[in-house]
């Protein structure tokens, strides 16, 4: 598609494989040209960010995905977006700025309520991590990660049973995901549940076999039965 004749359709292939096109390809081109083109409108920022964070060119993303956000302060996954990269460079509590403000702008959408649980609990502020994993799970039920993080944060506090019924839900959403069985097993274990804590670390090793820490754990609470 690279080559096909139709520059719109070259493009698109272009910006598909864009976090490892060569720049010197006629492709990348094509690609740049039609990008620099946009660059007097947010959208063209943006997008432009976006090229250069899927290259792991950050310093010019942030700048991008910034100026963005300050062209158009009323924009939720422009906010979004720059605080994914504020995250992956550290700058968490920045981050946090910019999805709660995304959250108020978007108060429907369980993702941005999702990223900001999780910018919340790395800047240490736990409760409030919580209340937003949880708002989170409301907005959509079946949102697995937001569930897994709950439990996570459940345990954390010390609400064991909360973080069960949680880690239960997270599983029921990604079957095929063994963190969840493993972390219930772990929460279970220390609810002194040991054969719903042994069953949960199996189901873990039956989608990953080489799940050490599920391994050691089924074999840690196989020993404790024995005593």
């Amino acid at each position: 598609l690279s080559h096909d004749s139709s520059r719109a359709v070259r493009v698109e292939a272009a910006w598909t494989a864009r976090a490892q096109l060569d720049t010197n390809s006629p492709a990348a081109h094509d690609l740049l040209l039609s990008l620099q083109q946009s660059l007097d409108q947010p959208t063209g920022l943006h997008q432009m960010g976006m090229w250069h964070f899927d290259r792991n060119e950050n310093a010019a993303a942030l700048d991008l995905f910034r100026r963005a956000v300050e062209w158009d302060v009323n924009s939720p996954p422009f906010r979004h977006t720059y605080a994914i990269a504020l995250s992956t460079q550290g700058r968490t509590a920045e981050a946090v700025a910019q999805l709660e403000a995304a959250c108020r702008l978007a108060p429907r959408e369980a993702e941005y309520r999702y990223q900001l649980g999780l910018a919340l609990n790395e800047v240490g502020r736990l409760s409030e991590a919580t209340s937003a994993l949880e708002e989170a799970v409301k907005l959509d039920a079946q949102f697995g990660p937001a569930w897994y993080n709950l439990g996570l944060a459940y345990s954390a506090a010390q609400d064991l049973d909360r973080s069960v019924e949680a880690l239960l839900r997270a599983e029921s959403c990604q079957p095929n995901s063994p963190r969840a069985p493993y972390s219930l097993a772990t929460v279970l274990a220390r609810l002194g549940r040991v054969p719903e804590a042994r069953a949960a670390a199996r189901r873990a090793l039956e989608l990953q076999p080489n799940f050490t820490e599920a391994a050691e754990l089924l074999r840690a609470l196989s020993r404790d039965s024995t005593k």
